[in-house]
């Protein structure tokens, strides 16, 4: 489905990025780079019923429309003459972090909508017959019991498929079946090396625990506070929270603050937020004391894991361009 920290093309680091500006922090200098940010394409009018748009029939409908048309701008977006990390696009095949983050957004407008990890559905047409693979795991929001599918994938600028994409995605190609559980083929992936296959199994692992409404706001806040690694997560948030300030007069409420003051096991607000032992390795999450952080260990341990992929894909990534590099010229 998609490399670590919801990354499909890893491409860069923090070095990459904090050449642009000198003495400043990473967060500091994403701010700034948000501002140079051009908006890509958004979904194409045409499409105006689910999973891309909701129908005229709900409440909230236009708002939430121009939401999902604003995010599909913001992860497509580009910022000219910087680093190679936004070059192309901000996001690409972030399914679970731009639906946690829209799911966030609409809490502002008191709409509740909820993840959905499950099976996006081949079309019938497009396999080539009944052994062929059936789905591939997904993950989209549910407004009102409607699919809503706002994952941009990027295609080269030469692609002829940019149509396609829209067309395939049906409304009953959305099934809520669990793809951990489920007895149907699903494409996982064409690498066949048993690292890659550790790889997809915690991609999926993540993708299954944190869609769960009591886990996802912590994997965006550990996302967002190791922004070094992962700088497409924390600049759609950037460009989102701007918009939704601009446009519905109000902030969405601080992922890092919030999830800095309280305890990530049993969920107690701090008096003191000083009191709460923050985690030594990821140095995101807090907890009341011992107790709880081995109630937590299960879910959270993931996220460590998550780290180290990313840091492990960076590091490769790194090491293949300097051999690019090193490569004779004749």
């Amino acid at each position: 489905h998609h490399p670590t920290m919801e990354l499909d093309k890893v491409t860069g680091s923090e070095e990459d990025v904090d050449r642009t500006q000198d003495n400043l922090d990473f967060n500091e200098v994403l701010h700034l780079l948000s501002k140079k940010a051009v908006l890509g394409r958004g979904i194409p009018e045409k499409y105006d019923i689910p999973p891309w748009r909701l129908p005229d029939t709900q409440p909230h409908q236009v708002e939430i429309n121009r939401l999902l048309q604003h995010s599909m701008m913001a992860q497509s977006a580009n910022i000219p003459e910087t680093c190679k990390d936004f070059q192309d696009f901000i996001l690409s095949n972030a399914s679970l972090a731009v639906s946690g983050l829209l799911r966030h957004y609409l809490s502002v407008l008191g709409v509740s909508a909820d993840i959905v990890f499950g099976v996006l559905l081949w079309d019938e047409a497009a396999r080539s017959g009944p052994q062929d693979y059936e789905g591939t795991p997904h993950v989209w929001l549910n407004i009102a019991g409607i699919p809503v599918d706002n994952n941009h994938v990027a295609f080269p600028a030469s692609a002829d498929n940019v149509e396609y994409f829209y067309e395939c995605k049906k409304l009953n190609a959305y099934s809520p079946e669990d793809p951990l559980k489920t007895k149907m083929k699903l494409f996982l992936g064409l690498d066949d090396d048993e690292d890659s296959k550790e790889v997809v199994r915690h991609n999926l692992r993540v993708l299954q625990t944190f869609s769960h409404p009591s886990h996802i706001l912590k994997y965006l806040a550990v996302s967002l506070k190791h922004a070094e690694l992962n700088p497409g997560v924390k600049m759609y948030h950037l460009l989102m929270q701007d918009w939704v300030k601009n446009n519905w007069g109000k902030s969405p409420p601080n992922i890092e603050e919030d999830f800095s003051q309280s305890c990530w096991a049993c969920r107690k607000v701090a008096e003191d937020p000083a009191t709460l032992k923050t985690c030594t390795d990821c140095k995101v999450a807090r907890y009341c004391d011992r107790d709880c952080q081995r109630q937590e260990w299960k879910v959270h341990k993931l996220l460590h894991k998550e780290l180290e992929h990313t840091k492990d894909i960076l590091e490769k990534n790194e090491n293949e361009n300097e051999g690019e590099e090193e490569e004779p010229m004749f």
